[in-house]
């Protein structure tokens, strides 16, 4: 099994348990990769083995079996720019806070590692997003896997956004800013702004308002399949386009074009867990709030 780690910064009451994971690593794969980042990090605050290499871009995984990301649902995001259409999955530990993506728990590390040796683990595909800007680059990696938005550079005047499906015209939005996510996203900033929790596999795209002007305005869920066009507006002429936690700035009146990906990102989960058990837990569902 060819083993690649990638995390990001973590609290010091972790350092002890990173560390056994890396020795479990490293009883698996003997040659393990780290993200060079992340090991220096690492080797500033613990002594590791001189068999972990480090790792610097994506193309340096091709043909590895498994990506571990050590850290909270925003890793979990950027390791979708690593493993990219190459179909590794991914397996979260969470040294975060929520973690609907990083979904193992530090107490649970021996387990998950028993698990992947054994093969007893199940896999989840997850929907990404393309999106496309006319006259504008997004990157090596234009894609989404929570969610897209298109949201005001201030604190002054609403971003007026219409939305388009196959070119039938949908709404102009009043807003702070617009949300489009995907079901994985529905727990992340769309959930925020209110919209609705959306299982995985659902085949739908929500298109949520943020603090809309008109009150009347509420989440819409669409099929994925299609196109989506946004075209952004306003008193300000500029606007902050976000993929995931990745941002840019987007002029005025330029059509975002937003498909779904062509590829999807690869989640591994434990035999015991579920979505239904993991929303519970995180959002405290069935559990009277005067015994937290």
């Amino acid at each position: 099994m060819k083993i690649a780690v990638y995390g990001k910064a973590f609290a010091l009451e972790f350092d002890d348990a990173v560390k056994h994971i890396l020795r479990r690593v490293e009883a698996l794969d003997p040659h393990a990769l780290v993200e060079s980042g992340f090991l220096r990090m690492l080797n500033d605050r613990m002594t590791l083995s001189d068999q972990l290499k480090p790792f610097e871009a994506h193309h340096e995984l091709k043909g590895y079996d498994l990506l571990i990301a050590i850290g909270g649902d925003g890793t979990i995001l950027e390791s979708a720019t690593l493993v990219r259409d190459t179909e590794i999955p991914v397996l979260g530990v969470n040294t975060g806070r929520l973690g609907f993506l990083s979904n193992v728990g530090i107490e649970e590390i021996d387990l998950a590692m028993d698990a992947l040796a054994a093969g007893r683990v199940w896999y989840e595909r997850r929907a990404l997003l393309h999106v496309e800007v006319d006259d504008m680059e997004l990157g090596e990696f234009p894609y989404a896997l929570n969610e897209i938005a298109i949201m005001k550079r201030d604190t002054s005047s609403m971003v007026a956004v219409e939305v388009y499906r196959d070119d039938a015209y949908v709404n102009n939005y009043w807003a702070d800013g617009l949300i489009v996510s995907t079901a994985t996203g529905s727990t992340a900033y769309s959930l925020s702004a209110g919209g609705p929790i959306v299982m995985p596999g659902s085949n739908v795209l929500c298109i949520n308002p943020v603090a809309p002007h008109n009150l009347n305005n509420r989440p819409l869920i669409v099929p994925s399949e299609g196109r989506l066009e946004l075209v952004a507006e306003g008193r300000e002429n500029q606007f902050l386009l976000s993929l995931d936690s990745r941002m840019f700035i987007l002029d005025g009146g330029r059509k975002v074009r937003v498909t779904t990906a062509p590829f999807q990102f690869i989640l591994i989960n434990l035999e015991h867990q579920e979505f239904f058990s993991t929303v519970r837990a995180k959002m405290h569902w069935g559990i009277d709030p005067r015994d937290r």
